[in-house]
């Protein structure tokens, strides 16, 4: 397990993940306190909020690119086979993959979480609270990726299945928002059929719309009960979506 990890440490920096993600992440927060400088009301705000949106961004896609990349590569190279020869079950294997990509996110989060603290700290609770649940988010990330890179059979469908489920969770909270507005549709009985689908593709989806508020840092920690959502729901499907990846390479043929 701990070569695995190991050598996934070893792949990311031959393939200049950790610099090129960091000079991405230095050049967005440049662009962003560039932009944070024009505004006319709350320059200092504006900057955390443009900040803190983009560097997630980044975060997020460059995991995702390389989590997938990496397994795909796996697979075809062989190396999946060689490491399946030595005494460590399929779980094990899958396991180890995730706490590989899972450490990478957080020696990639520490710059992050860094680079928001250079542009000032409003609320420290907030600041704090923000910066968990980044990381938690990043986890959860590294876990929608292993399960679609070990189930889909491309690297590029991996990464466009991620993305646009990444993308559905974080914009479920204004899905749900709108189906219980009920001025979708003109029709009383369809707006009803669409808070029913919206209310159940809720349950079964992360709410990434629950971690890494910008709001924290501005405002701070309105409700401190609210913050346990985000904890929660890493905690239910991180390890869901690692069985979940587990499952399905049990059931492949090598």
């Amino acid at each position: 397990m701990l070569t695995n990890i190991r050598y996934i440490f070893l792949t990311a920096i031959r393939d200049k993940l950790f610099a090129g993600l960091l000079l991405a992440l230095v050049l967005a927060a440049l662009i962003a306190s560039a932009m944070g400088n024009t505004a006319l009301l709350e320059p200092e705000q504006m900057t955390l909020t443009l900040a803190a949106a983009s560097l997630r961004s980044i975060l997020v896609v460059g995991l995702i690119v390389f989590v997938c990349f990496h397994l795909r590569t796996a697979f075809q190279s062989r190396e999946i086979d060689v490491l399946l020869s030595r005494p460590i079950t399929r779980s094990n294997l899958v396991f180890s993959y995730w706490l590989g990509f899972a450490l990478l996110a957080f020696l990639l989060w520490l710059p992050a979480v860094g680079i928001i603290a250079w542009d000032a700290i409003v609320f420290e609770q907030g600041f704090w609270m923000w910066s968990l649940s980044l990381l938690l988010e990043l986890w959860l990330v590294v876990a929608i990726a292993l399960f679609a890179g070990f189930t889909l059979k491309s690297a590029v469908s991996s990464v466009l299945a991620s993305l646009g489920f990444y993308v559905l969770s974080r914009m479920i909270g204004f899905f749900v928002a709108t189906a219980k507005s009920g001025v979708l549709f003109s029709d009383a009985l369809v707006n009803e059929g669409f808070r029913f689908v919206i209310r159940g593709v809720s349950i079964v989806i992360p709410r990434l719309d629950f971690f890494g508020k910008s709001e924290w840092l501005i405002y701070g920690i309105p409700q401190l009960d609210d913050t346990w959502l985000f904890v929660i729901q890493a905690a239910i499907f991180i390890p869901l979506l690692i069985v979940a990846a587990i499952i399905d390479f049990k059931r492949k043929e090598f």
